[in-house]
């Protein structure tokens, strides 16, 4: 009853925030997809068969929503330049709501249904219509897999496989109810008032029109669109943690700090996890892993890259995105295999080497990491290629005959204040999340609905969107 209830309720969200035709889809679909996993039990001589049937309807049904505006410009103008008549191409075409993380949830569960994995029994419909409609996990992730994943663990560290969750007989209960209230509290300061508050003072401005700013209010830009989107992901993904503890669900922690990352490697281990241990577990293990020598690894590695990238947007930014990350892990595996080679040591010992020597090398590995990451997230913020090199243009060039129109000195200070507190604050948040999980209710509702009030008197007008869920 409790999964027949939220089914309900998901799909008048989904009505709410899109429309008719998002909620067609995915009905539809996953119907589809109940059919097809009914049928690989049934008709196991063809179990082969049905599951690629099934992949390959979600990828196409995934590819035509991401990729149609993209390639009806080019058959127009392919048309045009032939003198045919593109009128019949449709002029929009509506992204459904959720459809990427619907879709990669169910080539999970396929996957696990096609190799009778124990952890993932078959969902009845009910069941399936809820993971893959889950309000709390529709709009932005994070992606909540049907069985448990290395690296995506809960808010205590445990393994969160929705299946067990899903299927279980006893009522759930709320779980945590103040650390969840908390968290809720933690994602509105997070988003509705810093990422806010950076995004229209500061990063959008700047991006809009970057040759009429000084080159310091660039680079104020460019820190500040990575910790907006830093903030506005992970108080997204925070608050939906705290709706799934409140719903009795345990959904994975899909950010542990990443802007203190050591290397590129670390970050993207630290970084929307939901997503990177599934671009790991679903294209880079399939494409060969690391068991096709060194050379064979770092190929599928850039290529992994490159389509998560891609799966960001059909824009050739995005591309350039995924490349740079994909290139920046290649470099460091190289270097990390040039110091095996040198020092005599086996790779284990080569790997995190400059993290190794103490907190001077990690912070330098710290800060040479957020940099690539902030500037190769130029092209994850620009409209096109232009654009983004139109903002490193302003970055090198406008020194000398641009004035300030904003003081860049007054941010870049708090920046570095807030990245070197940071981890005081983490470490101290831990703590205080482990207090909130033993403490009584009573004693923590009456200050948390205060600030509550004080966050709601105090941010700024308006709801602000969350950037992710453009994806």
């Amino acid at each position: 009853m409790q999964n027949i209830l939220l089914v309900i309720a998901s799909y008048v969200c989904i009505f709410l925030m899109s429309n008719w035709i998002a909620v067609t889809v995915i009905a539809s679909y996953s119907c589809i997809i109940y059919l097809l996993s009914v049928s690989m039990d049934r008709w196991t001589q063809h179990k082969k068969k049905i599951f690629l049937t099934a992949v390959l309807l979600t990828l196409i049904q995934l590819a035509f929503f991401k990729y149609y505006d993209f390639f009806r410009q080019q058959a127009s103008l392919t048309l045009g330049a032939m003198h045919l008549d593109s009128s019949f191409l449709v002029s929009n075409l509506l992204l459904p709501l959720g459809i990427s993380y619907y879709s990669f949830q169910s080539i999970s569960y396929l996957l696990s249904r096609y190799h009778n994995e124990t952890e993932v029994p078959r969902f009845n419909l009910p069941q399936l219509l809820l993971h893959f409609s889950f309000f709390a996990t529709i709009t932005a992730g994070p992606i909540a897999r049907a069985k448990s994943a290395k690296g995506l663990t809960d808010i205590q560290n445990q393994p969160c496989g929705m299946s067990a969750q899903i299927c279980q007989t006893e009522p759930r209960k709320i779980l945590y109810p103040s650390l969840a209230f908390g968290l809720i509290l933690l994602a509105l300061i997070k988003k509705w008032w810093i990422a806010g508050w950076l995004a229209d003072h500061w990063v959008n401005p700047v991006f809009e029109n970057p040759m009429q700013y000084h080159s310091l209010e660039v680079l104020c830009a460019i820190y500040g669109y990575t910790l907006q989107l830093f903030l506005d992901f992970s108080g997204y993904s925070e608050m939906m943690i705290a709706f799934g503890l409140l719903l009795g669900f345990r959904l994975p922690v899909n950010f542990r700090a990443p802007l203190l990352a050591h290397n590129i490697r670390d970050f993207w281990d630290k970084w929307h996890i939901s997503l990177s241990t599934w671009i790991r577990d679903y294209i880079y293990i399939p494409l060969g892993g690391s068991r096709g020598g060194f050379t064979r690894t770092q190929v599928n590695l850039l290529v992994a890259m490159v389509l998560s990238g891609v799966w960001h947007g059909s824009g050739w930014n995005f591309f350039v995105w995924g490349f740079l990350n994909g290139l920046g892990l290649v470099l460091l595996n190289i270097g990390d295999k040039i110091y095996e080679k040198v020092r005599g040591v086996n790779a284990k010992e080569s790997r995190d080497v400059l993290a190794k020597t103490g907190w001077f090398g990690k912070a330098i590995g710290i800060l040479i990491t957020i940099h690539f990451v902030c500037f190769c997230f130029v092209f994850f913020r620009a409209k096109s290629m232009d654009e983004a090199l139109q903002v490193f243009h302003a970055l090198f060039q406008n020194t000398v005959n641009v004035s300030w129109s904003n003081n860049p000195l007054y941010l870049l200070g708090i920046l570095l204040i807030s990245w070197v507190v940071y981890p005081l604050v983490r470490q101290n948040a831990q703590k205080l999340a482990g207090i909130f999980t033993r403490i009584p209710k009573y004693a923590v509702s009456v200050p948390l609905f205060i600030v509550f009030l004080l966050v709601l008197i105090c941010a700024p007008s308006g709801i602000p969107g969350f950037i992710y869920a453009n994806f």
